[in-house]
């Protein structure tokens, strides 16, 4: 990987796209949609009470790697061919059906590939769970720093170590380079990887800064925060669960199943 003391400052910027306004509404729908969360928690969507100053737009870096892999690997290797097999149909007539059989062969080779733009969230602000859920942003909407494009919005620089987002970029690099050649490479009809070894040769990384709404509200004394994409307006962050709602669910579902019971005992 990339040695630290190369790493850049922020290289490029990725703007906004959903505005506020859009991104209160998205939450405004989410939690009102969340139906076990408690009342009070959906009643800040009816009620109106996701205010402008609980929302922050917040630029979060991001390390994005162009790199090119080198698998080897050993799979076997399955082949389909179809074979004709005299039978009876239901009403006793000789009929003839196909029959798929598959052979097994062991192969072996290498592959090369390439992964440009892949990122990885640099920032111990947001949890692994939250960048993973946060997903892909569009990088060809990216446009060099400039101050005045970060004007008005929070913005971060990388607070987890360069080994720390390498070692996630690694393992994430390589599933894709297995994703790939179990899906373009390996020949047959079938596949079994049994081994796998793939080098990583990153070309360049940059520093991106990517758009997310962060918004913040109290449940019982405690701060909760959700997230919005700030490109796709997808929300993230499961709002509480209501322990009375999920009893008297369960509570439910036991009656119901008790008078089945019952209905069905006083009917045998």
């Amino acid at each position: 990987m990339v040695d630290a003391a190369r790493a850049p400052a922020v290289d490029h910027v990725v703007p906004f796209r959903v505005t506020a306004r859009a991104a209160q509404q998205r939450l405004r729908t989410h939690l009102a949609s969340a139906f076990w969360a408690p009342g009070e928690v959906r009643r800040l969507a009816r009620l109106d009470q996701l205010r402008p100053e609980e929302l922050r737009g917040v630029l979060v870096p991001y390390f994005v790697y162009a790199a090119s892999t080198r698998s080897r690997w050993r799979a076997r290797i399955g082949l389909d061919w179809w074979r004709s097999e005299k039978t009876k149909d239901k009403h006793g007539k000789p009929t003839t059906r196909q029959v798929r059989e598959t052979e097994w062969f062991d192969s072996s080779g290498t592959a090369v590939g390439r992964r440009d733009g892949h990122h990885e969230c640099a920032s111990a602000t947001l949890t692994a769970a939250e960048a993973e859920r946060l997903g892909r942003f569009d990088l060809g909407h990216a446009v060099v720093f400039d101050p005045r494009v970060i004007a008005g919005f929070g913005a971060e620089l990388p607070t987890r170590t360069q080994a720390e987002v390498d070692a996630d970029a690694r393992t994430a690099i390589r599933r894709h380079a297995l994703g790939r050649l179990a899906t373009r490479v390996l020949p047959g009809d079938h596949h079994d990887v049994v081994a796998f070894d793939c080098d990583i040769a990153v070309h360049t990384l940059e520093v991106v800064l990517m758009p997310v709404w962060v918004a913040t509200y109290r449940y019982r004394g405690g701060l909760r925060r959700l997230l919005v994409h700030g490109q796709s307006g997808e929300c993230v962050g499961r709002p509480p669960v209501s322990a009375a709602k999920v009893s008297g669910v369960a509570a439910a579902v036991a009656a119901v199943i008790v008078f089945v019971l019952w209905w069905a005992g006083a009917w045998s």
